[in-house]
């Protein structure tokens, strides 16, 4: 309601996907509808507190009217019957609706919409769909959020230019005449300061006479760039290039190649003719980060690592130079006419707003990603969005295996089947033009985004390598002489060049956390493949997990709890193993193995102390805060171990030598 636009141009639809249910019969066509009373009495019920929040802000406080009676003016239903099956147009994604509109002067037009679903449903995008299709929007652009999503009132001002800036433009290389109190289009720039690096716009003029009048030659920067000194104040040397072909300008500053093509005294608001028709600009969407209010998990070091700072800060601001930064569901301005382009968000995936993304890229369509946080003066940086994250290690574990599975149906679906209704017209939209330029680095972000789940596999061999290193004292792979450190140290040494490289701008806090993550999510991801691929060869649906939604002390944070009390005893009894069998040759490994054994170990354990202590406290009902390194007691208790284990190892050894 804050979002600073023309409210006459503005319409808020909150779409409430679990108001009603529906029960089908065989049979029978028309399904039985009645309210969602157990999502209504545990989230409480949306369409009233829609209704109580337009009442307060429209209605007199002395009014007599009840909140649910206004309401009712406002209300209407659209629902099936054995007389009129079909009340939709699309019935793929709703077969009715209950609907509620509140349409005032001065306030954004606020519709309520509860989906009436059908058999199939196909969750997030079928009640997107629904509201595109069947409930009448019809905005040249829209805003997809979240449900708990905050977007910034300067959201709509901050991405919308993007549909209409035009990069392929004749005229995007000209700039206004750096004359005081010229308008006029600039036809010729300083020569030296153009090789110097100095942007074109600070150095243009369009006629030699502003050239001269505006003094450039004797200017600090002209000066910095010939002479190479700000006190200098020899005359400098003109050299002036033509705007249009770059060639070198004679005295008069007329060019004798083109003749500084171009009406005389051209006015620049000539240049600003933009346009968001799809010739001059193919942006399809516009994807903006995630950020999370703050919140006590946040505020403990982020242990599950819902900031995905290598993503929005490394991946997206990668992909946005090619024209195809992934769609993650919400946050997110759409062109419409794209989305018509393609039938409206796509089903097949548990992750359909990464597959959708990737269906406009493939047509052609640019998606562009903004951090607004991130450009401008420090005091204009500011967050588009915040939302809420999931409350338990359990709903975070949820939606990691939704996000894996999704995305790995990706690779493995057929791209060719139809779940649209079939008596549905697909709409007239134009389609920018097909071109594959930058075909390779898609088909990497395209793996990488769709394959990444394989990746945890890597993740569960190391955790049987390192358990079985620790326990029995034999390496799992033992390469004999250098051998290792030539096969490891390269690619290491290569690894870390590529992370620093490519993580620029993520804090290195971030980057730590990503680590820790990859192991704690290793099991679900590994899950969610496998699930994937029973999907593909049962063909049943997949089912829809609600972020949060899963309770407190899942069996699903049974595995990460195991192999880190697995890693901590194994150090312990590797470290007895070593001193118990010391003098023993058939029994002891020596004491280069026990060190490898011990760092594998520890690096595991360290890796899944975050996760797994937030499991424990969740699961004894624990603060939080509990548990944590205070007065630096692990720091002595280390030290403590360390000394016990030397001391021991000398007293078991009794060194002869004596140095006094």
């Amino acid at each position: 309601m804050n979002l600073q636009y023309p409210p006459h141009l503005l319409q808020i639809w909150v779409c409430d996907d679990g108001y009603c249910k529906t029960k089908w019969t065989k049979g029978n066509p028309v399904p039985t509808v009645e309210l969602n009373k157990g999502i209504l009495e545990t989230a409480g019920d949306l369409r009233q507190e829609v209704a109580q929040f337009m009442y307060d802000r429209v209605c007199d406080p002395n009014e007599d009217m009840e909140v649910y009676a206004w309401r009712k003016l406002h209300s209407s239903a659209n629902l099936p019957s054995p007389s009129r099956v079909k009340v939709v147009n699309r019935a793929d994604c709703a077969v009715g609706s209950f609907r509620d509109d509140y349409r005032y002067p001065g306030l954004p037009h606020v519709t309520f919409i509860g989906r009436v679903k059908p058999e199939t449903h196909y969750s997030k995008a079928g009640n997107i769909n629904n509201c595109m299709y069947n409930e009448g929007a019809n905005g040249r652009y829209l805003i997809i959020l979240d449900t708990d999503m905050q977007p910034h009132p300067k959201f709509i001002l901050a991405t919308l230019p993007f549909f209409f800036d035009d990069e392929d433009r004749q005229d995007k290389a000209k700039y206004i005449c750096c004359g005081i109190g010229c308008n006029s289009v600039a036809k010729l720039c300083c020569a030296s300061c153009q090789i110097a690096g100095v942007p074109e716009e600070q150095i243009s003029y369009c006629s030699k006479d502003c050239f001269e009048n505006a003094m450039h030659v004797q200017s600090a920067v002209h000066r910095r760039q010939v002479n190479g000194t700000m006190s200098d104040t020899r005359a400098s040397k003109i050299d002036m290039r033509c705007m249009n072909c770059d060639a070198k300008l004679p005295k008069n500053g007329v060019c004798r190649k083109c003749g500084n093509k171009g009406a005389d005294g051209e006015d620049v608001s000539s240049l600003h003719t933009y346009s968001d028709d799809v010739r001059d600009n193919a942006v399809a969407f516009v994807q903006t980060p995630q950020y999370f209010r703050d919140c006590i998990q946040l505020q403990i070091g982020d242990p599950m690592g819902h900031r995905n700072a290598t993503f929005y800060d490394a991946i997206q601001t990668g992909q946005d130079g090619y024209d195809c930064a992934s769609f993650a569901g919400t946050n997110a301005m759409f062109r419409r006419e794209a989305l018509d382009s393609i039938g409206g968000i796509q089903y097949g995936s548990l992750t359909e707003d990464c597959y959708t993304g990737q269906v406009l890229c493939s047509m052609g369509w640019k998606a562009q990603y903004f951090r607004k946080d991130f450009e401008g003066e420090p005091s204009e940086r500011i967050r588009l969005a915040e939302g809420l994250i999931p409350d338990s290690v359990a709903g975070s574990l949820a939606q990691r295996k939704r996000w894996a599975k999704g995305n790995f149906q990706i690779a493995l679906m057929n791209k060719k089947t139809q779940y649209f209704d079939p008596e549905w017209k697909l709409p007239e939209a134009q389609v920018p033009s097909y071109h594959k330029s930058n075909k390779f680095m898609r088909r990497v972000f395209y793996f990488n985004s769709t394959l990444y789940p394989l990746g945890s596999i890597t993740a569960i061999l190391f955790y049987y390598i390192t358990i079985y290193f620790l326990f029995s004292g034999y390496a799992p792979i033992y390469m004999a002489g250098m051998r290792l450190v030539y096969a490891l140290v390269p690619k290491l040494l290569v690894q870390g060049v590529l992370s620093a490289l490519s993580n620029r701008t993520v804090e290195n806090s971030d980057v730590i956390r990503s680590q820790e993550v990859w192991f704690a999510y290793s099991f679900t991801n590994c899950t969610a493949v496998l699930e994937a691929f029973w999907w593909k060869i049962t063909g049943k649906e997949p089912k829809w997990f609600n972020t949060g939604g899963a309770s407190r002390g899942s069996i699903a944070e049974l595995p990460n709890v195991i192999i880190f009390f697995g890693t901590v005893v194994g150090v312990l009894w590797s470290v007895v193993r070593f001193l118990a069998g010391y003098n023993s040759i058939q029994t002891s490994h020596g004491a280069s193995l026990l060190f490898a054994s011990l760092m594998m170990g520890l690096f595991i354990a360290v890796k899944l102390a975050p996760s797994v202590r937030m499991s424990i406290q969740e699961y004894f009902g624990w603060s939080y805060e509990s548990l944590t390194d205070q007065g630096n007691v692990v720091g002595s208790i280390s030290i403590a171990f360390g000394l016990v284990f030397i001391t021991l190892w000398v007293w078991i050894e009794q060194p002869t030598s004596n140095p006094f």
